[in-house]
């Protein structure tokens, strides 16, 4: 069973570098570092996990410490620690587990089950399930509704579900994928992306510090085939509910109780939930274009490009500390509710 992990009001001190422990959230497993409230939870990308994150160099970027927040990062459904949360459905039905809608059930049960307040993030795939997850709870008035969200390197099929338009061709290729894998398995992809020179699905082509691409490779296969092609399918899948998006953007983001006045503090007031988005120049599979139609479309957002890899691991950290205490700011002042 999972475990709660307490929040303060005060700051707990922590070492200049935090030291990751694994942890259980609801039906979910990951690492985590405990400190102030709120909570930042996030999640990775397709294929990835906690553990190839961190030799990406994601651990730097989300450093508690530099953050001063308790952070908890989770694996995904079927991916790492949260292996055991694959559902073995039929075959045709068990891609519906993966649809974004599903993750992001997932990830506010997790949140709900260990801290008591956070702000949702996540990268690539995890975006779309960060933001499907603010969403909903926006909708809703959910007291576990995120005072900001964090979405970093966002897909480009996130803004074209959205739009009604995603590319035919990515989803056929993307289900091309899960036929071999489930064919052939892992080797059969391993050799087509060295082969092809291929990227990889889950964006883990972008990486903030040096590692052989055969480790991630490696990391990969602790996945079931069968939960790995269940995952891509279930993305591919995610276009059709992907395209109520636009709409619930503004609709769902945008509630919010009335501001009390106007940049008080220094910090705007305007109605919704803050966003961050975090774009990489040149990232070709998550392009600063998406990037920016994203920012379009929601309400209350703010767009944050790092000239390179390098430069995005020596800055974000910092610009995300700087959004978190805005937007907690904002929450503070806007619904008078004190931190917990």
């Amino acid at each position: 069973q999972g475990f709660r992990l307490l929040s303060f009001s005060m700051r707990r001190a922590l070492p200049r570098f935090a030291q990751w422990v694994e942890t259980r959230a609801a039906n979910l497993g990951g690492i985590s570092v405990l400190s102030s409230s709120p909570a930042l939870v996030w999640s990775h990308g397709l294929g990835g996990c906690c553990d190839s994150d961190e030799l990406r160099g994601i651990g730097s970027i989300l450093d508690p410490a530099k953050l001063g927040r308790t952070v908890l990062r989770l694996d995904l459904r079927g991916h790492g620690r949260s292996k055991s949360a694959h559902e073995n459905v039929d075959h045709q039905d068990g891609h519906k587990q993966y649809l974004w809608s599903e993750l992001a059930k997932d990830m506010r049960r997790a949140a709900a089950d260990s801290v008591s307040r956070s702000f949702f993030g996540g990268e690539a795939l995890g975006a779309a399930v960060a933001l499907e997850a603010a969403i909903a709870a926006q909708a809703s008035n959910s007291i576990d509704a995120p005072p900001g969200l964090i979405l970093m390197r966002p897909p480009q099929m996130l803004v074209d579900a959205a739009k009604g338009s995603v590319d035919p061709a990515l989803l056929q290729e993307i289900r091309r994928i899960a036929e071999l894998v489930m064919a052939d398995g892992f080797d059969a992809l391993d050799k087509e992306e060295t082969r092809e020179k291929a990227p990889f699905l889950d964006g883990a082509v972008a990486t903030f510090s040096s590692v052989a691409k055969g480790e991630l490779q490696r990391l990969r296969r602790t996945m079931d085939k069968d939960a790995f092609a269940a995952a891509l399918r279930g993305y591919a899948a995610s276009e059709q509910p992907g395209k109520q998006l636009a709409d619930r953007f503004k609709e769902g983001l945008a509630k919010s109780a009335p501001s009390m006045a106007a940049d008080a503090y220094g910090v705007p007031l305007s109605p919704g939930c803050p966003v961050l988005i975090l774009a990489v120049a040149a990232d070709e599979h998550h392009p600063v274009k998406a990037a920016e139609e994203l920012a379009r479309m929601l309400p209350d957002s703010e767009l944050e490009v790092a000239n390179s890899l390098e430069h995005a691991k020596s800055t974000w950290a910092a610009r995300i500390n700087n959004f978190l205490r805005k937007a907690w700011m904002k929450e503070f002042l806007s619904k008078r509710v004190m931190p917990q």
